[in-house]
């Protein structure tokens, strides 16, 4: 039988308020996959500097933080340093008789991160009215149990999980490299063809400072002259769980609706939205209905809706934003999408061209997929590894 000790007898709570130290102790905070560390200078939470921290909780190097709003998620750690954390943060000092490693393991673990979740979701719910925020009480920590195991057993599970969660997380690491290079390559990719084409043609400046040159046979023509711009005329609460048609709205998700206005071949970019403003693109073949601001851009001369697409999807964001004073893209306007120019090749160099991209970023997110499929495994193995260890599923001491 496992013999087990409650968290009460190894942790004592701390509620010193950092007074005057503040000025001089880095500002630290919790999160989910990282731990205790700094607070980022681009965390839009970042202190002011007329900011009063005097009654901010005072850490320890040692000390563990649990950010109670997400303690359920996993969000707690050991202080690698001195510093002042929120006052709604949970600061307790550890048992020097116990590993701090092997205890920031066995609290992150998802084994113990679902057991805080079931003390959590109890907490919740509503009050006069008022929605009360979830979090994990100190008492409620301090009456979960933890294996009672050596000192030196403990330590040997902390440093064979060292060792190992540093050969996944490195692992992960490369993984989210290659990814980050073949978006890249893709971008590349793509630019490339609807810049230079796939032959090896005499060029010309395009007009455009940030496209460059072009082949001499292309035109540069303004979106006013290849189609039609208009705009839905629905709002996205006359969207339908079941509805037949696909309705396009400001953001990336694509919602169903009953009836439709549209049926044929079009591109959509939302003028404004939660999607990011230039960055969400649409292409469909068929019948569909849009949202009032997502702008509609059909009857296509000149040019393939297919290509149109990859141009505008590549290029309308930053030529927008390097090309006005006016433009934030925090909203798009007619008129600068009306004269938005397109590298027109010839149609049949436009299809080579599509022919091409689809082959080409077709490989590039197989490859993407494999990465992103490792790194999920990864994480899995990653806390299969630290649930077992800590629980004793596995003896670590037979593993060298």
């Amino acid at each position: 039988m496992t013999h087990s000790v409650r968290l009460k007898w190894l942790l004592t709570e701390s509620d010193l308020r950092a007074g005057s130290e503040a000025e001089t102790l880095p500002l630290l905070s919790v999160s989910i996959s990282r731990g205790v560390r700094r607070r980022e200078t681009s965390d839009t939470a970042t202190r002011a500097a007329s900011e009063d921290l005097s009654n901010y909780k005072l850490c320890r190097a040692g000390d563990l933080v649990i950010n109670r709003m997400r303690a359920f998620q996993g969000a707690l750690g050991i202080a690698p340093e001195d510093g002042v954390v929120s006052p709604d943060y949970a600061v307790l000092r550890v048992d020097s008789r116990v590993d701090k490693r092997w205890l920031n393991y066995f609290l992150t673990s998802g084994f113990t991160v679902a057991t805080m979740a079931s003390l959590v979701r109890g907490i919740g719910g509503t009050e006069a009215g008022n929605v009360r925020t979830p979090r994990l009480n100190v008492n409620d920590l301090f009456s979960m149990t933890v294996p009672r195991v050596s000192t030196e057993d403990q330590r040997a599970i902390a440093d064979y999980l060292d060792r190992e969660i540093t050969r996944i997380d490195t692992l992960i690491e490369e993984q989210q490299r290659l990814i980050e290079m073949l978006r890249e390559r893709r971008e590349a990719t793509i630019r490339s063809a609807l810049l230079s084409g796939l032959d090896d043609a005499d060029t010309k400046p395009s007009g455009v400072e940030l496209l460059g040159a072009v082949p001499k046979h292309w035109q540069m023509v303004p979106t006013r002259y290849l189609c039609t711009i208009t705009t839905g005329s629905e709002d996205s609460g006359n969207a339908t769980e079941d509805g037949e048609y696909p309705f396009y709205v400001r953001g990336r998700e694509v919602l169903r609706i009953d009836h439709y206005s549209f049926d044929g071949e079009a591109v959509m970019t939302p003028g404004d939205g939660q999607g990011g403003t230039g960055k969400v693109f649409h292409y469909v073949d068929g019948k569909f209905e849009a949202h009032q601001r997502v702008y509609v851009f059909t009857d296509f001369t000149e040019v393939t809706g297919w290509y149109f697409y990859y141009f505008l999807s590549t290029f309308l964001r930053p030529v927008a934003l390097a090309g006005s004073n006016t433009v934030t893209m925090e909203s798009l306007r007619r008129p600068l999408l009306a004269d938005f120019k397109v590298a027109v090749p010839p149609l049949n160099e436009q299809q080579r061209i599509t022919a091409y991209l689809d082959e080409q970023t077709e490989k590039i997110d197989m490859l993407i997929a494999e990465a992103e499929q490792l790194i999920e495994l990864a994480r899995e193995r990653r806390s299969a590894l630290i649930t077992a260890a800590v629980t004793g599923q596995i003896d670590v001491r037979e593993l060298v």
